[in-house]
């Protein structure tokens, strides 16, 4: 027999802590190295040589990473006095202790969860960040002329989402501008508004929490559920921003009011018409909820107009279902919320004007009988796949709680009291679940899909916390969890928690160092180059206009020129129906701006659907082709003149120009048609200053095209160096043509003359609709 003793096997816990010690010191440490590659003597060209970096650099990183934890285990055998496995456990165990402290995880959880506001909500429009979307970010900085400078803005500007959302924000930043930094303060403030709609979802993660009566201490569980909102976010939903702010607290204290006073426990509670214990009833609270609800309704409209819409739902269900309620809650409910209405309606009237509420009511009419044509873009076809379920999941938890509560109600035999008392908060999470799905189904993109599935979310949270509650509390307070599987658990939620951008805390505190100096950035250092010309060349000629109009649906351009819209639509986007079209024609008839901002190189059509504006703004755009005149290029931007005249339509003897490529015929509605080719103006032997698309007898004006496009094959054959930039090309706006035979006819502009002249023949071709049909 052998008399060896039995060695025991290392502790998987102890080789766990030493590895992950040992890399938490040194990957900070490792990633910045850098071995210089010296002198290339192997002549190689690669990006080792450009960025000089030997390639023996990652050998190195791996090496030490590698020996690293070893070494450290012999550095700790070597010394200790005591055993490694007997040290680390009870460095372990008192480890574990205090991380189960609540005050423990209070404090490291509201650290990552803060980093996780300012990396991700604050950082939507990233303060110093060079402004390239002038669309979005023009939502909030281009109405704050109109408002600045007009008497009654509501009555002459239709804003998009609402006062709170596309006004104040740069409202506020213009109060305080001191170096020509309205910009990166109304981002700052913008940013803010994000912020606090993540704290207005923690609340309701909280106020979710605290409603399914949990034995043990929630606030582990209210912590777990908010790390984990901010995993999931832009996973399966995304909090909703600024536009949600308002209804986000709305929602949270509506929570809140039924929360604290409805704590039924009982079956028998369900069919009490009182409330059980006066001390769950506190009436001061009550009172104080129930009344910011009801002023925050009316206030909710100007904020943002969607949002109060879907608030407004919410709160007729729960009138609805108070009905069912004691009848303490239920009075409270409905006398104090419609008193704060009242009253807040009535502030709002005597601030604001009748006439003015009468036009915010008016906008928000039109939003609801025309935005969702305006913007519209169609659910795509639901499939098993990740992408997909951004799109049905929701919608498939929404039908499958609508079925569990229908065969609840059935096993009620349709009593509706103790059936609306036990489902209560099911009934008001679902409603807003509900209410928020209009987001992705008028315009199904996946960010408008992440957006509504927020309230689904919530309503999963809540769902989980129920089943948590009924299956898994008693088994898991019982569950004694050894040391390896109390590591392993702790190692895996901190690597979800590390895999997570937004929890990095280095990051989050840089931001907040460096955010002093970033607001006192002048807005010229943002933006870009071709902006900023156009806005130094362009604005002594604009100053003296009482107004701006640009079609390409930019409102960073009236905040440059410091020049409210001539119109009440400014974004000619959401100016789509007939009636809104007809309204800017007249706006402009009225105003008559003498200098407009037709195109550029990217708004010549919505990047998202790919409508071009000749389409979507047909009736403008023909206007705007005979009322005015090409007058500047900077760069790309396009500004137009206004003309006494329309232009006249001339022939020409002369050889002034091919049409190189034409659609082949039939074409159809949405069918991207291109016509391509060249022009010039014999006369002066200079290339066409501009060249416009016809259709009809009448030789209707309804595009014109790019110019100045490189055909030194057209200089090198005539020899006219001048014609080297007399390239063209056309898009037709095949939406806005009439369906059947049609005739277009191409015309190269004289900006000399107002005159056009024809190019080449006539372009016969037939356009079908989607159907295929003619007509």
């Amino acid at each position: 027999m052998s008399d060896r003793k039995f060695t025991p096997s290392p502790s998987l816990a102890v080789v766990l802590i030493i590895t992950l010690t040992s890399w938490m010191i040194f990957v900070p440490l490792v990633n910045p190295i850098a071995i210089p590659l010296g002198n290339n003597t192997t002549g190689v060209i690669s990006q080792a040589s450009i960025e000089n970096i030997s390639p023996y650099t990652d050998y190195l990183k791996y090496l030490i990473l590698l020996f690293t934890p070893p070494l450290l285990t012999l550095i700790v055998w070597k010394f200790g006095k005591i055993s490694l496995g007997e040290y680390l456990h009870s460095v372990i165990n008192i480890t574990a202790k205090t991380l189960s402290q609540n005050w423990f995880l209070a404090t490291v959880t509201g650290i990552l969860l803060l980093a996780w506001v300012i990396n991700i909500p604050f950082n939507q429009f990233p303060i110093t960040s060079l402004l390239r979307d002038s669309f979005h970010e023009g939502e909030f900085l281009g109405f704050w002329p109109n408002f600045s400078q007009l008497e009654k803005p509501f009555i002459n500007t239709v804003l998009i989402h609402g006062y709170g959302m596309d006004v104040l924000p740069t409202e506020i930043a213009m109060r305080l501008i001191s170096n020509d930094n309205g910009i990166v303060l109304t981002r700052l403030f913008v940013n803010l508004q994000n912020a606090l709609t993540a704290v207005g979802y923690f609340w309701i993660l909280w106020e979710i929490t605290g409603l399914v009566g949990l034995k043990k201490s929630k606030l582990p569980i209210f912590l777990l559920f908010c790390l984990f909102a901010c995993i999931f976010d832009g996973i399966f939903f995304k909090f909703d921003g600024r536009r949600g702010t308002w209804f986000v607290f709305q929602l949270a204290i509506t929570l809140r009011y039924f929360r604290l006073f409805i704590p039924w426990e009982k079956p028998e509670d369900l069919k009490s018409n009182h409330v059980r214990d006066n001390r769950h009833f506190h009436s001061r609270q009550a009172i104080i909820l129930s009344l910011l609800v009801g002023l925050s309704i009316p206030g909710g409209f100007l904020y943002v107009y969607d949002r109060a819409i879907y608030f407004l739902a919410v709160y007729l269900i729960t009138c609805i279902i108070s009905l069912f309620l004691p009848s303490p809650i239920r009075k409270t409910w409905l006398t104090v919320t419609s008193t704060g209405v009242v009253v807040s309606f009535t502030a709002i009237a005597i601030f604001l004007g009748l006439d003015q509420v009468n036009a915010i009511a008016s906008q928000i009419a039109y939003w609801g009988k025309y935005g969702r044509y305006i913007s519209f873009i169609p659910l795509p076809p639901f499939q098993m796949t990740f992408i997909s379920q951004k799109f049905w999941l929701s919608i498939l938890i929404q039908a499958g709680v609508l079925t569990y509560l229908t065969w609840d109600l059935i096993n009620h035999k349709f009593q509706l009291k103790p059936f609306v008392r036990k489902h209560l908060f099911t009934l008001i999470l679902l409603s807003a679940a509900g209410v928020y799905m209009r987001i992705t189904l008028d315009r199904s993109d996946l960010g408008h899909a992440y957006h509504g599935a927020m309230m689904t979310a919530l309503l999963s949270v809540y769902l989980l916390l129920l089943a948590y509650r009924r299956y898994l509390e008693n088994p898991l307070h019982k569950l004694t969890l050894t040391l390896p599987q109390k590591l392993i658990i702790g190692v895996l939620l901190i690597f979800i928690l590390t895999s997570e951008s937004g929890f990095n805390v280095l990051e989050a505190s840089q931001k907040l160092s460096r955010l002093p100096a970033a607001i006192s950035i002048p807005d010229a250092e943002l933006l870009k180059p071709d902006y900023l010309e156009a806005k130094n060349v362009m604005s002594a000629e604009i100053a003296n206009q009482s107004c701006f109009f640009n079609v390409t649906s930019e409102g960073l351009w009236y905040y440059l020129y410091n020049k409210p819209s001539c119109s009440k639509y400014s974004y000619v986007l959401y100016a789509k129906p007939t009636v809104a079209q007809n309204r800017v024609i007249e706006d402009l008839e009225t105003t008559q701006p003498p200098i407009i901002l037709l195109t550029n190189d990217v708004w010549f059509q919505n990047p998202w659907d790919e409508v071009l504006k000749a389409d979507s703004a047909s009736l403008i755009y023909q206007y705007i082709l005979q009322q005015y005149r090409p007058h500047k290029f900077v760069q790309s931007h396009w500004f137009w003149r206004r003309s006494d005249m329309p232009p006249t339509f001339a022939t020409t003897d002369q050889f002034n120009g091919a049409i190189d490529v034409i659609p082949e015929s039939p074409i159809r509605v949405g069918q991207p048609s291109v016509l391509t080719g060249w022009g010039v103006i014999p006369e002066t032997r200079k290339p066409a200053d501009a060249v416009y698309l016809s259709v009809g007898e009448n030789n209707q004006l309804i595009a014109v095209g790019e110019v100045n496009i490189p055909r030194w094959d057209v200089a090198s054959v005539l020899g006219i160096r001048e014609y080297a930039q007399s390239g063209w090309r056309l898009r037709i706006p095949t939406a806005s043509l009439p369906s059947g035979e049609i005739s277009l006819k191409v015309w190269a502009y004289n900006s000399e003359n107002h005159q056009l002249t024809q190019i080449g023949e006539a372009i016969d071709i037939i356009k079908l609709n989607r159907d295929g049909a003619r007509t």
